[in-house]
């Protein structure tokens, strides 16, 4: 067995000693681990040579190692395309695997990853501890169950489990998972120095590290360094030119320098590699600033496309939808619905973000106050999460306060949203006048 280095082994359990964890999260985004399941060799084929050995592999010999294989070339072309699509097809390899060899650990990490992509995180963790039972020390399915603690808000259980999976296999798929987690629970410095040995180990593909890449870059977007971030960017695209999370992550740092054209061709960019529900919603605000009304119509109308299609291959979540609703005052009963639906399943500091904003937008101050602190719990370094409690605050007449969190949110990252940062800085100098009077 190897060990993971002292310095970081010891600085994730003191987090967890410290009760640092077990409360709210989010990705996402979705955070996803940043290498596939199975060994972190490098592959020296692309995802779709792979796809193409394996499909003939399992004619000429099918059997559980031959159609896992498949089943894990599917699931990393699923990562590069954000192709949901691919899902269904990793299950049916996966669960072919599993017909020739019930006790196939590799088919039943592979169909933990599937669910966890699909976010059923309870059926993740089921299939990962089958796979345990079988291979007690198996990193993959710990950084699995980790993935399903934080995405329902259960960080104690994710630092264990990804402590285990460092001690393990310390990769690029445990650093990352690490690096993630730290920074959600507002440790930035030591979030930076995992996901800086993430990307000095590299991934079995190259878009492994490139994810990397652009979460170290957004990372230090959230800290308001613009320039380190885009020159982070600058490198990974220099490796990695058509990569849609270093093209979508080098859009925002564009906006936040205010060059919303730039930003705007960066986003199309990635569009047309993957059309993701961030970048278009973001592509949709930046037209609509620049009075563009159809083209942000046009942004806007393919969200929903997505959401349905996301909801045809079996993935689970409306918290984007009601995110959306919500900042573009549409549906807001719909939007409270669907983000309680959320909060309930996934408890996480987005999720409880979400529903803080959908509550303030129909006027429930007192559940949307209790909410906001609940996002704010785990110190995550979100401009946008203070900025809410901002908005909260002063409509509930806590206009002191209300300042207080603003000015934070506005010093942390000056340009968080090309829409919401203006209006905090507004709001700012509306209040800085009432309380002068």
């Amino acid at each position: 067995m190897k060990n993971t280095p002292d310095c970081v082994s010891i600085a994730i359990r003191l987090l967890v000693a410290a009760g640092l964890a077990g409360q709210a999260l989010a990705p996402a985004q979705q955070p996803g681990a940043a290498a596939t399941p199975g060994s972190a060799v490098r592959h020296a084929l692309t995802s779709d040579e792979e796809i193409a050995r394996d499909e003939v592999a399992v004619k000429e010999k099918p059997g559980d190692a031959t159609w896992t294989r498949l089943g894990d070339a599917f699931m990393q072309k699923g990562r590069e395309t954000a192709d949901v699509t691919y899902y269904g097809r990793a299950e049916n390899a996966y669960r072919k695997a599993l017909a020739s060899n019930p006790k196939s650990t590799d088919a039943l990490v592979g169909m933990a990853w599937v669910e966890g992509g699909r976010h059923e995180f309870a059926h993740s963790v089921e299939w990962a501890k089958k796979a345990l039972a079988l291979e007690p020390d198996r990193p993959d399915a710990f950084g699995l169950i980790g993935d399903a603690a934080v995405e329902t808000g259960d960080y104690e259980t994710a630092f264990d489990q990804y402590q285990k999976m460092l001690n393990l296999r310390p990769d690029i798929s445990s650093w990352s998972r690490g690096a993630h987690l730290l920074f959600l629970t507002g440790d930035v410095r030591k979030a930076t120095l995992l996901m800086t040995k993430a990307i000095n180990a590299g991934g079995p593909y190259a878009e492994n590290t490139a994810w990397c890449r652009a979460q170290w870059a957004l990372m230090q977007f959230a800290q308001g360094s613009y320039v380190s971030a885009s020159q982070l960017l600058t490198e990974g695209l220099s490796l990695a030119p058509h990569n849609y999370h270093l093209l979508a992550a080098m859009g925002t740092v564009k906006a936040a320098f205010k060059d919303y054209d730039s930003a705007i061709d960066y986003y199309k960019k990635a569009e047309a590699i993957v059309p993701q529900h961030e970048v278009v919603v973001a592509l949709g605000d930046l037209y609509s600033l620049q009075g563009k009304t159809k083209e942000a119509a046009d942004q806007y109308a393919l969200v929903d496309v997505i959401h349905k299609l996301n909801q045809a291959n079996g993935v689970v979540g409306d918290m984007q939808m009601a995110q959306f609703f919500a900042d573009h005052d549409r549906n807001l009963a719909e939007a409270v619905r669907l983000a309680e639906a959320e909060y309930a399943a996934r408890p996480n500091v987005y999720a409880a973000d979400t529903l803080a904003w959908c509550y303030y937008k129909t006027g429930r101050l007192d559940d949307a106050r209790k909410l906001i602190a609940k996002a704010l719990s785990n110190h995550t370094p979100e401009a946008m999460f203070l900025y809410h409690q901002g908005a909260i605050l002063s409509k509930a007449g806590a206009v002191d306060r209300a300042k207080t969190v603003l000015y934070q949110a506005l010093s942390i990252n000056p340009n968080f949203h090309p829409i919401a940062a203006p209006e905090a800085q507004r709001m700012v100098y509306e209040l800085g006048s009432t309380v002068n009077r």
